[in-house]
């Protein structure tokens, strides 16, 4: 009887480690299900957190400015205003004067600026200063000419907190002079754009 009832102890000893042990294995199986559902959750999650914060910073990003003429604007150290353009066949002051090879025009740029910044600094030149460029049907360039008329804004610096007016030339073909097409001007200064709507 004695042996009856060991073996029935040893019987059911074996079979409550075998329950406790699937209900370990269930239980360890439930736990890392659960884990894999939270990650996977958490992944959804963390994709659409990103997903809402990218169209968010595309929302956010600031259209650039078209500005016209007679508007005025800061570039960079420069507070400009392109007051007036036109077309003209020659730039002249009392002294000298500059033609446009045959076939274009000069694009002669008005304009009044102030040196915003802590240093004395000149408007555009050959090298360094603001850079820019007539775009014509958004699809053709053309860069300035530095002349040595008097007025040019190329010539001289400006000192911190000093204005001055003065002209911008670009050459460009008899047809944008005479085109009712779109012509922009495209002005960059280090990290710094604009855009001027001429027409």
């Amino acid at each position: 009887m004695l042996k009856k009832s060991s073996l029935s102890v040893a019987i059911i000893s074996v079979m409550l480690l075998a329950a406790c042990g699937n209900v370990a294995q269930e239980s360890a199986s439930a736990t890392t299900s659960g884990a894999t559902e939270q990650t996977q959750s958490t992944e959804k999650a963390d994709a659409a957190a990103s997903a809402k914060d990218t169209e968010s910073k595309e929302a956010e990003a600031p259209k650039e400015t078209v500005y016209k003429v007679g508007q005025t604007f800061t570039l960079g150290d420069w507070e400009v205003k392109l007051a007036s353009f036109k077309f003209a066949q020659k730039v002249t002051d009392d002294f000298m004067s500059s033609s446009a090879e045959e076939g274009n025009k000069f694009l002669i740029l008005n304009y009044k600026i102030t040196n915003k910044g802590t240093q004395a600094d000149t408007f555009t030149a050959m090298i360094g200063g603001v850079q820019m460029h007539a775009m014509f049907q958004d699809k053709y360039e053309y860069p300035y000419t530095v002349t040595m008329i008097n007025g040019d804004l190329s010539s001289g610096n400006i000192n911190p907190l000093s204005s001055k007016s003065g002209f911008v030339v670009m050459e460009v073909p008899d047809a944008v002079a005479k085109s009712k097409d779109s012509l922009v001007l495209n002005l960059e200064d280090d990290d710094a754009t604009a855009t001027i709507q001429l027409r």
